[in-house]
């Protein structure tokens, strides 16, 4: 599982309004301005003079949302994820923030603002499909022997997961892995599926945990942390079952948690 900061939507085309016998024409939609390099570089500046710190940051096509850095004692050099170009100028300065905090020793914790924006449907829309693009470990949906389709029904039918799954997105792996039998992105909502299931040797009920497990990951509180999230969905598909046998059956083939 991934997912710590360091996890297409419908249209309404407005009516036409007749007054004195002329048709208006609808407005257009404001394009939303992205943040420039320039914008970035001078946020994280003006935070790292808050901390005493010379900064320097610029984007770069990372393929999770993360950033890096480097620093000295007065110096620091942040690379940061260009999934964020679109977001509010505030979320950034919240999230430089934050980072100078922890380098500092110091307890911050995200704004409400800075949480409902990565965790929001209008993120995902944005950056899921370029996600999707460079995660190259993302397969087909599609499986040969296997359907997720079909676990994912059995699970809904079930009431195992909810009807409406929102933005997620389900697939199987490129290749097989010998470590976990599924992986998501929170943030992104997006599912992979180790494709070492896609066999007729593989029970349903074993394809179906793995999803369910990855459901209650990218649907539990991006606030906790991974300890804390690890035990909240431990929890959660401990009621699925016949958990002890999936377990031991998971374990009998090479698979982690």
């Amino acid at each position: 599982m991934n997912d710590s900061l360091l996890f297409t939507a419908g249209r309404i085309i407005p009516s036409l309004e007749l007054r004195s016998g002329v048709q208006e024409a609808p407005k257009k939609k404001e394009l939303k301005k992205m943040v420039t390099s320039e914008e970035l570089d001078l946020t994280f500046k003006k935070v790292g003079n808050d901390f005493g710190v010379e900064t320097k940051a610029e984007f770069a096509a990372f393929r999770d949302l993360k950033i890096r850095w480097a620093r000295t004692y007065n110096w620091a050099e942040f690379t940061v994820s260009d999934f964020l170009k679109e977001a509010p100028l505030e979320v950034i300065e919240d999230i430089a923030t934050t980072i100078f905090s922890k380098i500092k020793g110091n307890e911050h914790e995200y704004s409400d603002e800075t949480v409902e924006w990565l965790t929001s449907d209008e993120f995902a829309d944005l950056n899921q499909s370029t996600y999707i693009s460079r995660d190259l470990r993302i397969g087909s949906e599609k499986g040969e022997h296997k359907s997720i389709e079909k676990s994912l029904s059995r699970l809904k039918n079930r009431k195992l997961i909810p009807e409406d799954l929102g933005r997620a997105r389900f697939f199987w792996s490129k290749k097989t892995s010998s470590e976990q039998s599924s992986w998501s992105s929170m943030l992104m909502k997006v599912v992979t599926v180790n494709s070492a299931l896609d066999s007729d040797d593989v029970p349903d009920e074993i394809l179906d945990y793995a999803i369910l497990r990855q459901i209650s990951y990218i649907s539990s509180d991006f606030r906790t942390n991974n300890e804390d999230r690890k035990q909240a969905v431990l929890e959660t598909v401990q009621n699925y079952p016949g958990f002890d046998s999936i377990q031991e059956w998971l374990e009998e083939h090479g698979f982690s948690e």
